[in-house]
């Protein structure tokens, strides 16, 4: 798969690291400018490939991360491989749909990391594609819930901590399936959740400004996680990537790059954004 003249020069494959076959994660020494150095992040769906490049990329540009997911097993290799080169991260498990599990995660991430700056909900997803009139009421409930509740109660949690700061990077993980309804064939819970969480953030930015605090949703398009690649069909795959003005799917680090600049203070003047990162298939639509 051609991945773009850029990732040669931005990355050295960590063994081990990466989700999927064919994606090296980046950690260059001469990439590290620290413009995220002192700063602490917790990261919701660690084991999913753009939160696990987020990961990486933020802890090389000096930030310490806490990752979160239902399962340990990758998360422990994740923060195991990270801390081994002189990061600081830690794996926790939390049920982002349960308000108790998300309060504790918080908790135990500001004692471990001595504080948290930086929020950034990428759990979501969902299981299997269903039409309107097929979608049964219990994986819609699933859907909305990881989706759109989680990242409700991951804000409302985290917000008392970056307060308390008078400074914070909020960083929600919407998608282009919450952009349009031709960008591609994601079911409707999925779209629906997706779409609001851009709203959700919002109004979220519009009351916590005044605090210092900035909130913003990435909506990537068509990404190369493993999740993906398992359920990308070779058809799907190329009319995704012939919708495409680049000609290509997006890689997880070109989705966590621009995630490491909303969560950094050059960033500062950006709030209640949707950061479209797609590869110009919006625009096609």
């Amino acid at each position: 798969m051609e991945a773009g003249p850029f990732i040669d020069r931005k990355i050295n494959f960590i063994e081990g690291i990466s989700p999927h076959p064919g994606i090296s994660w980046k950690v260059e020494e001469h990439m590290k400018s620290g413009r995220l150095k002192g700063k602490r992040a917790v990261i919701t769906g660690g084991a999913g490939g753009i939160a696990i490049a987020t990961a990486l990329e933020f802890t090389a540009q000096g930030a310490a991360v806490s990752l979160t997911d239902l399962h340990l097993d990758d998360l422990d290799n994740v923060a195991a491989q990270i801390v081994s080169r002189g990061g600081k991260a830690k794996a926790f498990v939390a049920d982002v749909t349960v308000r108790k599990d998300v309060e504790s995660l918080m908790s135990e991430a500001d004692s471990f990391m001595g504080g948290i700056d930086i929020l950034v909900t990428c759990a979501g997803g969902y299981k299997s594609y269903a039409g309107f009139e097929d979608i049964g009421e219990e994986d819609w409930d699933k859907v909305i819930d990881v989706n759109l509740k989680g990242v409700f109660l991951c804000c409302r949690a985290v917000l008392p901590y970056m307060k308390t700061l008078g400074w914070g990077r909020i960083i929600n993980l919407g998608s282009l399936a919450g952009r349009s309804t031709s960008a591609g064939t994601s079911p409707v819970h999925y779209a629906s959740a997706k779409a609001g969480v851009s709203m959700l953030t919002q109004y979220l930015a519009k009351d916590v400004g005044r605090y210092g605090i900035t909130a913003n949703t990435i909506a990537p398009g068509t990404t190369m996680t493993e999740r993906v690649t398992n359920l990308l069909t070779p058809e799907k795959k190329e009319m995704f990537t012939k919708a495409s003005p680049l000609g290509r799917l997006a890689q997880p680090e070109e989705i966590s790059d621009v995630i490491t600049f909303l969560a950094s203070d050059e960033s500062r003047y950006i709030t209640g954004a949707t950061i479209d990162v797609n590869g110009g298939r919006l625009m096609l639509v």
